[in-house]
């Protein structure tokens, strides 16, 4: 082979090797996919498929955000940005769950609370460098669904104060919002006894029936608000002034406000118990007692409460003749053994 061919012929395998490797980063670019999901009512999840396999010489990491002018040096600083991900050999994907162990993980991407699109970079940095290098995005991803009904916005009225908690997309509000927020909310009554049947035999199944019960009563209902604080707790009871009574049952429909159009819209439902005592009002952890006596000793039913008489006796009264019953099959229980047991000793000594 002639020098002329030999250089044709390395000519022909370096186009080769040339277009192969572009088509392999083309093809791998475009089959890159991002999933973020709720994953629990304190942590969401980032899954990437498509991404190169594990390199055990480098460093991976995602970001997501709304910028599109991301570059290698924000990785670097990207506090309340990053997410480290690792490879999992049995799914072929790469995931990051967030961390929940400070205050500062709570700050991860503003929990997907901002309205808009958001975007999702990863990068690679060769271990013992302190350079990232970009390898894929900003490609957008889109906005994981909220957690289920009865974990966005929980709310205990209690006789000194009321305690909340706001979480969107998992992440609690109160430890990276710095915009005071408005809490919207309606209080109601449910008389309805197939849905409080239901939600006592599975409360999270009939969350959305007891949501669409509450927007009809709410034309009739006045709404109230509160502003969140940095703690996290109100030093007074928002349904203070409400005529909760024991033995009923009451709904509170809660409205994350969205600041004209800033925060992507958050709304939340929960059924509670209504007490009333010499401290005051509040509405403790659902519990359904129909037919049945409330703390306070009053029936409840049907959404009615009836005074106790204290005349009845509380305790089961003894039953005449109980005692002499059980001696008789006593006595007649020992009586068949015995004789079982004779007979089967006549047998054995026939035999």
């Amino acid at each position: 082979m002639n020098k002329l061919k030999k250089f044709y012929l390395i000519g022909l395998i370096s186009l080769f090797f040339i277009i192969a490797m572009g088509a392999y980063h083309y093809v791998s670019a475009a089959d890159i996919t991002y999933k973020a999901e709720y994953e629990s009512s304190t942590s969401y999840k980032l899954t990437i498929t498509g991404l190169e396999e594990e390199n055990e010489e480098y460093i991976y990491n995602a970001m997501i955000c709304q910028e599109q002018d991301v570059t290698e040096s924000d990785f670097l600083s990207s506090t309340g940005k990053s997410f480290p991900i690792s490879y999992d050999d049995n799914t072929k994907t790469w995931e990051g769950s967030t961390l929940t162990a400070f205050e500062e993980a709570n700050k991860l991407y503003g929990a997907f609370e901002k309205a808009g699109q958001y975007y999702v970079y990863v990068a690679k940095m060769k271990k013992g460098s302190l350079n990232y290098e970009i390898i894929d995005g900003p490609t957008e991803i889109e906005t994981p669904p909220l957690p289920p009904l009865g974990h966005r916005i929980t709310i205990n009225p209690l006789y000194d104060g009321t305690d909340y908690n706001i979480r969107v997309n998992a992440r609690s509000t109160m430890f990276h919002n710095n915009v005071q927020r408005k809490i919207r909310f309606y209080v109601g009554e449910v008389t309805d006894e197939n849905l409080l049947k239901k939600l006592s035999e599975d409360k999270e199944s009939a969350y959305e029936d007891l949501l669409e019960y509450a927007k009809k009563q709410e034309p009739n209902l006045k709404e109230d608000s509160f502003y969140d604080t940095t703690t996290s707790s109100l030093d007074y009871n928002i349904v203070a002034d409400y005529p909760i009574e024991n033995g009923k049952y009451y709904f509170i429909h809660s409205i994350l406000d969205n600041e004209n159009g800033t925060y992507n819209d958050v709304e939340d439902i929960e059924i509670y118990n209504g007490v009333r005592s010499e401290q005051g009002v509040n509405l403790d952890v659902f519990n359904y007692l129909g037919g049945q006596e409330d703390p306070n000793g009053n029936t409840v039913g049907n959404g009615n409460t009836t005074n106790k008489d204290n005349t009845i006796a509380t305790k089961p009264l003894p039953k005449a003749g109980s005692s002499i019953v059980t001696m008789v099959i006593l006595i007649v229980t020992i009586a068949c053994v015995i004789a079982l047991y004779v007979k089967n000793k006549k047998y054995k000594d026939i035999k």
